[in-house]
């Protein structure tokens, strides 16, 4: 965050940073003036008048006045009468053309339905990652052992099992929405990125920029903002977790081929390794578990990975198989 004084409303309302602040759309913005506001109380009057400003631009909603609609339905009206006075010699060769373009339009109709019923599906193995460009220009990352389904024709509604990180592009137009479809809840929002974990019969939500509604399978509703971390199970109807994330590499280091470790204890860290590669983890020496671990390990590279843990927390990893082994050295 770039240092710079704020001496009046002009200083406020033209920094891209204050803006975020004040409509939620960025957590490190929101971090960083939460801390400048209770270090700088002098200047809280400031503050409020140029959130309020902000707050309160409105646009002008045109809407179409009853002479233009008279108009047209007019212009409608003659078309109507004009057909009613075609030649008969003319009935016989349109009603011929009628049938050809009604067999037509039932083969166009016929072929959009099964074009836009088609389910297209991306599925990723252990230890790989892919990145897709949904139709609609939203780009999604799936991490390894993840699926990600969507109908050729409505990409902006999809369906996840696994893990992804979502990108969403916004339709200013339209105001079109995009959501995710898990188990346990779906995810509704406009053009934002988050994180979407559907592993271990629950879903993880982490909110990394804009804002999202979450509709849990038990009816709630639930408005997440940037930094927001939200773990929900509707086997056990409630909700897990629900806290501010400070690091967001904690969540989202996956999509850069990396898993972040930030104080965890070991145990907790191969839970992940094991989602990640599919390995089953075995603790020789529970006092292992309680090792705490933090760094960076690869995502996509099971050897490199454990080498990285045996010289973080010094231990011995063995593969066995589909086992991992751990032990004191």
């Amino acid at each position: 965050m770039i240092k710079k004084k704020y001496n009046n409303l002009n200083d406020f309302l033209e920094d891209a940073s204050f803006n975020n602040w004040v409509l939620q759309n960025n957590a490190t913005d929101i971090h960083f003036w939460e801390f400048w506001i209770a270090n700088n109380l002098d200047k809280k009057e400031l503050v409020d008048k140029a959130k309020e400003l902000i707050l309160g631009f409105s646009f002008k909603t045109d809407f179409v006045n009853k002479e233009k609609v008279a108009l047209e339905w007019q212009k409608l009206e003659s078309k109507i009468l004009a057909q009613k006075t075609i030649p008969k010699r003319k009935v016989r060769f349109l009603r011929q053309f009628s049938v050809a373009a009604s067999i037509l339009l039932l083969v166009s109709i016929g072929f959009y339905f099964l074009n836009s019923t088609s389910k297209v599906t991306h599925k990723t193995n252990f230890g790989e990652i892919i990145n897709i460009k949904l139709q609609d220009g939203s780009d999604v990352t799936l991490n390894s052992n993840s699926s990600l389904s969507y109908y050729k024709n409505e990409s902006r509604k999809v369906w996840l099992s696994g893990e992804a990180f979502f990108q969403v592009d916004k339709k200013a137009a339209t105001n079109a929405k995009f959501w995710v479809l898990t188990d346990d809840l779906s995810v509704e929002v406009y053009g934002t990125s988050f994180n979407v974990n559907t592993k271990k019969n629950k879903t993880d939500v982490f909110l990394e920029e804009g804002s999202i509604w979450l509709k849990l399978k038990n009816g709630a509703d639930k408005k997440m903002i940037p930094g927001n971390y939200i773990s929900y199970s509707a086997d056990k109807n409630k909700i897990l977790e629900d806290k501010n994330i400070f690091n967001p590499a904690t969540k989202t280091s996956w999509k850069d081929g990396s898993l972040f470790f930030e104080n965890l204890s070991l145990e907790v860290a191969m839970d992940k390794i094991e989602e990640t590669y599919g390995f089953s983890i075995i603790f020789k020496d529970e006092n292992c578990k309680n090792i705490l671990i933090t760094g960076a390990v690869p995502a996509t590279n099971i050897d490199i990975c454990i080498k990285a843990i045996e010289k973080s927390v010094d231990v011995a990893i063995i593969r066995q198989g589909d086992n991992l082994i751990i032990s004191k050295k």
